[in-house]
């Protein structure tokens, strides 16, 4: 019996795939001559502004460019990997945006009816269904498995799952051909009419009847209109009694990662890796602990999309609560302000807040953006924290986002990003892990090297080394720091030493043996070991500086002062002013964990839950020397600590 099921399901299989081919060359030939008899056409009459010439060319391919259009749409549905909006913009150039609205709908209609058919009468499925399918469940399951029609009206308006994956999804549910057929033919209509409206825009575009900026607008205002229509459905039905204000649940978190979404899409195509662990994960139910690498400021972006219709609440820098709009952000979506390097006792309160409400919490363990590709060491108490929090733990792995957005570059183009799940800790495994045994998981589990990726793929852009002295400032012929300047693809000295990036982030040959950034940065952290090994006194590095006391309501109220900042191979202290009062304290290696920095700017740390940022006064460049010296120090004394372990 189970042989005879296998064969029938290698049938199945083997009909869809030959289903498959066959309607994607259908596409591909329809749209080749979409494009080549009738888009091109229009545009170069519509430049010359010979309306006759349109009238007579759509005369004379009348029923075959509309049969085009509602074909390839159709199909588009059937095989669900090709988005919706490569026949919908096209068919805005080429028609009236009534036509054209009329046409594609009509597609939806036949695609709609095709998959019907298809699940009904054949009963045949593939692979990318089901993982499409997975999504569209989880996401019922967290809305309460609300009726049928009106969630598909909110899947239609939410630009994550395609028509067709919804389509499948609705005619495996208890729904009549009638009532199905009527909600794809007015749930898709809003992204119809935004598309076709896109399209029309760009025909103006071309025309030069239309600004860019005008055409930015109506591409924005397009997107923001299909969003207000989703808030509005998900309002009114989805979350309808829900208590979701200031959670990760509210509704403002779509408008808020779409807004995000359009900045970190300029420099990032990201790619998500949906396997058998991310399978596994859409089945998890929350509370879940969320790890993950950081290698940019786009991991957030890139993060969320993945997890959803998950919606963590994350941990960020309680830095960004100063400003009232990232504020009153960080209060809408339920993220937790935490003080970087310094215990927390409000925000360990709100995470377990959080964990209580059956809430998942996403966390970047490093504590701050990675300066050299690779991943820092987790901050002390990461795993503590995930025992006592005894929920299950998934380790996302971040790749190609420091090399398309680090803390000293942004590159031009959009650059290749990969998001996957690393590793899943189940809760009944983390219960017979000891804390040292988990810590060990996490740190292999997170460790990355960015400069691995970038082998895999090619980067064209000829700005590779532009402000790349602020990370490596130490020249590897004459040993002298801050005499190097990158400009272009190549890191060159007043002494004559250069090295060029190639392609794939590789330094040129050289008698040095540095062969990506990484490795130059690795050289510097060795050769300042050895100035730390070679002191005769305690001393390692004392710098003046401008002191500024951040206010975390209002910026403007930021104190300022000067003073020294003092690194011993024990300690950091800073003595000075603040305002007009004397200030003067000390850290150990215990009680602070890193100095944070910025680029070429500044480095910080908090004292008694307040924050002091430090500007050298003598060369800003030197934060990154200040902040890697520390993490030397910092490493000498957790070997210590683990040795009378």
């Amino acid at each position: 019996m189970n042989e005879k099921v296998q064969e029938n399901q290698n049938k199945s299989s083997i009909i869809y795939k030959i289903l498959f081919v066959s309607i994607i060359a259908t596409v591909v030939v329809l749209l080749f001559f979409l494009f080549k008899d009738i888009i091109i056409e229009i545009i170069k009459y519509t430049k010359a502004d010979d309306q006759e010439a349109i009238k007579t060319l759509m005369r004379e391919k009348g029923w075959f460019g509309y049969l085009t259009v509602i074909i390839v749409e159709a199909l588009e549905m059937v095989v669900i990997c090709i988005p919706a909006e490569f026949i919908q913009i096209p068919a805005g150039i080429s028609f009236h945006p009534l036509i054209s609205i009329l046409l594609c709908d009509l597609g939806v209609c036949l695609g709609a009816s095709i998959i019907y058919f298809i699940v009904h009468v054949l009963k045949l499925n593939n692979d990318y269904l089901k993982n499409k399918q997975k999504r569209i469940n989880s996401i019922a399951s967290k809305k309460n498995d609300q009726n049928t029609q009106i969630l598909m009206y909110f899947l239609f308006v939410t630009p994550i799952i395609p028509f067709g994956a919804i389509c499948y999804f609705a005619s495996n549910k208890k729904i009549s051909y009638g009532r199905y057929i009527f909600t794809c033919a007015t749930g898709v209509l809003p992204s119809i009419v935004t598309s076709i409206f896109m399209g029309a825009g760009v025909k103006l575009f071309i025309t030069n009847d239309l600004p860019i900026w005008a055409l930015i607008l109506i591409i924005f205002g397009l997107g923001a209109i299909l969003f207000i229509g989703m808030f509005l459905i998900a309002k009114r039905y989805i979350f309808k009694g829900k208590k979701i204000k200031n959670t990760p649940n509210s509704l403002w978190s779509y408008i808020i990662l779409f807004c995000f979404g359009l900045y970190t899409n300029l420099h990032s195509k990201v790619e998500y890796i949906e396997d058998e662990k991310y399978d596994e994960l859409l089945e998890m139910k929350s509370p879940i602990l969320f790890l993950s690498n950081h290698m940019s400021s786009h991991d957030i972006y890139a993060g969320f999309k993945y997890l959803y219709p998950i919606r963590p609440a994350l941990i960020s820098n309680r830095y960004y609560t100063r400003s009232w709009f990232t504020r009153w952000g960080i209060k809408i979506l339920g993220f937790i302000p935490k003080g970087l390097f310094n215990p927390d006792v409000e925000a360990l309160r709100k995470i377990f807040k959080y964990k209580n409400d059956e809430i998942s919490i996403y966390m970047f363990p490093e504590g701050r953006l990675s300066i050299d590709g690779t991943t820092y060491p987790l901050t002390n108490g990461t795993a503590a924290l995930a025992k006592k929090l005894d929920i299950p733990v998934v380790i996302l792995k971040m790749q190609g986002t420091y090399l398309a957005s680090s803390k000293w570059r942004t590159a031009k183009g959009r650059k290749k990003v990969t998001i996957g799940v690393e590793r899943i800790i189940k809760k009944e495994e983390l219960e017979n892990l000891s804390i040292s045994e988990l810590d060990n998981i996490l740190t292999e589990s997170l460790k990355h090297n960015e400069f691995d990726y970038a082998l895999t793929r090619k980067y064209k852009d000829n700005n590779k080394a532009e402000g790349l002295e602020g990370v490596l400032y130490k020249c590897p012929h004459c040993l002298e720091n801050y005499k190097l300047k990158g400009e272009k693809n190549t890191l060159s000295c007043k002494c004559g030493f250069s090295l060029t990036l190639d392609e794939y982030f590789r330094f040129n040959e050289n008698e040095y043996g540095l062969h990506n950034i990484h490795d130059y940065y690795e050289w510097m952290k060795a050769e300042e070991r050895k100035f730390i090994d070679s002191l005769d006194d305690d001393i390692v590095i004392e710098q003046e500086v401008d002191v500024k006391k951040i206010n975390f309501i209002d910026k403007k109220k930021d104190i300022l002062g000067e003073g020294v900042c003092r690194m011993t191979k024990d300690t950091f202290s800073f003595t000075g002013t603040i305002g007009e009062e004397s200030l003067s304290f000390t850290h150990t290696h215990k009680s602070l964990q890193a100095l944070a920095f910025s680029v070429n700017d500044e480095y910080e740390c908090y004292h008694e839950n307040e924050l002091y940022y430090f500007y050298p006064k003598d060369n800003k460049l030197s934060c990154t020397r200040v902040a890697l010296l520390y993490d030397i120090l910092q490493e000498e004394y957790q070997k210590q600590i683990n040795n009378k372990e």
